[in-house]
Formats: C-alpha cells, structure tokens, sequence
C-alpha cells in the first residue's frame, strides 16, 4: 500500500496523511487552500445528506504525491515546507477500523493478491485483531499499516520527519494550531465529526480482553513508542 501526502506550493505545506486519524476531515478543511474542481464527486448519504467523496478528490488532483517524491524533494523544495499529521492511539484506531470497514454492512478490505486471508464485513472483532497481528505492513490495508510509515523516514533510527504532530484525542485543538501557521486569511474549520454509527459510542476498551490488548502491543510497538501511546 502506497502512502499519500497532500502539498500546497502556494501555501509551503504538506499533510502526511495517516488513514483512520479524521484524515476525511481534515482533507475538507484544508480543500478551500487548494483550486480543485469538485464536480462529479458529489454524493448523498444513506441519511439524504450530501457530502463530497474526498478521497477521490485529492487523488484526481495534482497536490498529492507519494513517499518516493516526498522523500526526492526534501533536501530540495519540501524543505522548507511546513509539514505536519495526526495520530491516533493504536488500540482506538483499530476499533475504529474495524467499525467501520468490517461492522455489519461495512465494505470490506482488501489485502495484497498474494495474501490469502479474508477481512470481511460481520467478522468477530477478536479474529480482526489476531489477523491483523499476522500481517505485516508491507501487505498491511492502509487503514491499519503503522502511522509511523507514513511519518518517518527511511533507517534504523525512524526519524518523524514533520515539523507538528497532531493527536486525534486533541483533535480540535491541535488543527487549529495547523490552520493558524497555514491558513493566512482563511478560517479553516474542522466539519462536525461523528462517531461511526456502527460504533455507538463504545469506548475502546470495551472491545478488548487482556489478550488482544496484548497482540495490538505487539503489533504496533512501534507506532507506541515513537508517539508515546498506552493502553
């Protein structure tokens, strides 16, 4: 799976865009930086509310890059950039992951060719988990690959590789400390968020026993250690 990043010449900024961390959000706050068309990306909710498919916006656009380019232009016209991401605490990311691709009526997720297991929507939360533990990034779905691949840089020593990184868990706050540095004359606000009706607000302890806390630790040690999340 391929990381994204999200860049504004005019505004000298990129958003390292890890998935499952309100990336949605985020993307439609920043879209009135960027002069992208929206038409033909329109849709209508299951609740007869519309919205944009925001995702296919931005990869219909030519303000994304991947890591290889991201990487190239560095030590060249990124430099200077403002650069920035949010994380997200693993265990509550996974939950949320799960929810919302797995849960009843959910889409599914999709794993390399070569990868014989099946993620599919209605599966027991603990079969999740204990799957996931057996993937490994390089097959990983980009809705539970490490956060730290798209943040860091290549080598032992992983370095972050932006200048702000953000939490999920201060979401409001730490955007604001985003749009502030990279805004100018646009207020740039967060759209209301909402917590995945699959969901129902449920903690995300609820869904774990001391086990599969266990097998996420393990999973995502890294991503624990680099950002200083605990269960």
């Amino acid at each position: 799976m391929t990381e994204k990043y999200i860049f504004s010449d005019d505004r000298k900024f990129i958003y390292f865009v890890v998935q499952k961390v309100a990336c949605s959000s985020i993307k439609t706050a920043l879209l009135p930086l960027f002069d992208i068309s929206t038409n033909g990306y329109e849709t209508v909710r299951k609740d007869g509310t519309t919205g944009l498919r925001i995702h296919k916006v931005f990869d219909g656009s030519d303000y994304q890059i991947h890591k290889k380019q991201l990487l190239a232009g560095l030590k060249g016209p990124y430099e200077a950039y403002f650069k920035f991401a949010f994380v997200r605490n693993p265990w509550d990311r996974l939950v949320s992951c799960y929810c919302e691709k797995l849960g009843p009526n959910g889409p599914g997720m999709r794993l390399p060719a070569d990868n014989d297991i099946e993620l599919y929507p209605g599966m027991p939360f603990a079969e999740f988990v204990e799957a996931v533990h057996t993937i490994p990034d390089s097959q990983a779905n980009v809705h539970f690959q490490s956060q730290y691949r798209v943040i860091c840089g290549p080598g032992s020593d992983r370095p972050i590789l932006v200048d702000f990184v953000g939490r999920f868990e201060n979401l409001k706050a730490d955007f604001d400390v985003v749009a502030k540095r990279i805004g100018g004359s646009q207020n740039l606000e967060l759209p209301h968020i909402l917590r995945s009706r699959r969901r129902k607000s449920r903690p995300y302890t609820d869904f774990y026993d001391h086990r599969l806390r266990d097998l996420v630790r393990e999973r995502y040690q890294d991503d624990i250690e680099i950002f200083g999340y605990s269960y």
